[in-house]
């Protein structure tokens, strides 16, 4: 009975935050467990990325932020000045506002320092 109940209010948790926060959040250890559920979500993340959370946006389809580790930089991006940030909270030692420029991956704005990156969409540096 009280595993019963501890699953209930986990799974609480999970949806009082979409309903309230409005975002839903998932944890992948590799970044081939995160491409199995999200293939075409940011198809640039590196190959050794690892710890990642994607944040997405329960209310507006295409507002994401990824949170992830990586000692490497995503291949096929372009510099670009900083003029966004994430819309969606994750949880980074990463000053978004003390950066000035970033990766533009797609749609998607990259920042990195050291291992560390925040990745967001949308993103005004890739109109």
């Amino acid at each position: 009975m009280a595993l019963a109940s501890v699953v209930l209010v986990l799974g609480g948790c999970s949806a009082f935050d979409a309903a309230a926060h409005g975002s839903a959040s998932a944890s992948y250890d590799t970044a081939s467990d995160f491409a199995r559920e999200n293939s075409t979500v940011a198809s640039w993340l590196p190959l050794d990325a690892a710890s990642i959370t994607l944040v997405t946006s329960t209310r507006a389809e295409g507002t994401a932020t990824i949170r992830y580790e990586s000692t490497t930089s995503p291949d096929g991006c372009e510099t670009a000045a900083r003029t966004s940030a994430p819309t969606m909270d994750v949880e980074t030692d990463l000053d978004i506002y003390g950066i000035d420029s970033v990766l533009v991956c797609d749609e998607w704005a990259v920042a990195g320092d050291g291992d560390e990156w925040v990745a967001w969409t949308p993103a005004t540096e890739a109109e």
